[in-house]
């Protein structure tokens, strides 16, 4: 019985002569998909910007990231940021991104190593650091606002509600962001992708603050 070029694709996948990620690319090359555009490449822009490209985009956003703390913003946790009484010197400023960026980079890429998979640490620099444009995004909003933001005491105020929406935002659409950049990163799909997912994230997320705390 013949099959087509597509099947013997998802043979070579199910027999895992070759992980999901490369038989998507072949699939890819062989049927062109129309280009994303819109909401669809603003949260998963990995199908057409990954690896090196995404990496670069990942360097530019943990630079802009940098700037933004002139603004006393700190980036004190894979997932936070807040602003604080003095301006961090940039020692600490750079010390941050790179425990925010390339530290959960390799804890994504060992997970994937870990399941077997063939995999390229560059797809998940990508993937981690493209993904944080979206917190910088909020990092730029809070140090702009941050004059108007109530001190002390959090009181509900007109500006603190709407920074609260917008790092909102902001937060779930870099954990859709990092999600599409892990699964094109890994290849993995199911369970492995979503448990690690989770789990991925908070181990970033508690690896991050440890380390901040012994950097001082």
């Amino acid at each position: 019985m013949m099959s087509t070029p597509d099947e013997r694709v998802r043979a070579l996948v199910r027999d895992k002569v070759i992980n999901p990620a490369e038989g998507e690319r072949l699939l890819a090359t062989m049927t062109p998909r129309a280009p994303q555009r819109g909401l669809r490449l603003a949260l998963d822009p990995f199908e057409r910007f990954g690896g090196g490209v995404a990496a670069a985009a990942g360097l530019a956003v943990a630079a802009l990231s940098v700037a933004i703390t002139r603004f006393g913003v700190r980036f004190d946790g894979f997932l936070d940021l807040h602003t604080a009484p003095h301006v961090a010197p940039y020692a600490t400023a750079i010390a941050e991104q790179v425990l925010v960026w390339p530290l959960p980079a390799l804890l994504f890429f060992a997970y994937a190593r870990l399941l077997g998979r063939r995999v390229r640490l560059i797809d998940f620099l990508g993937g981690t650091g493209l993904s944080r444009a979206p917190l910088a995004l909020a990092g730029l909003v809070l140090g702009l606002m941050a004059p108007e933001l109530p001190q002390g005491v959090p009181t509900l105020t007109p500006e603190l509600a709407v920074f609260a929406v917008v790092a909102a935002l902001c937060l779930a659409w870099f954990l859709a962001l990092l999600y599409h950049g892990f699964k094109s990163a890994s290849g993995l799909r199911g369970p492995a992708l979503i448990a690690g997912f989770i789990g991925l994230v908070l181990a970033s997320e508690i690896v991050s603050k440890v380390a901040l705390a012994l950097l001082g």
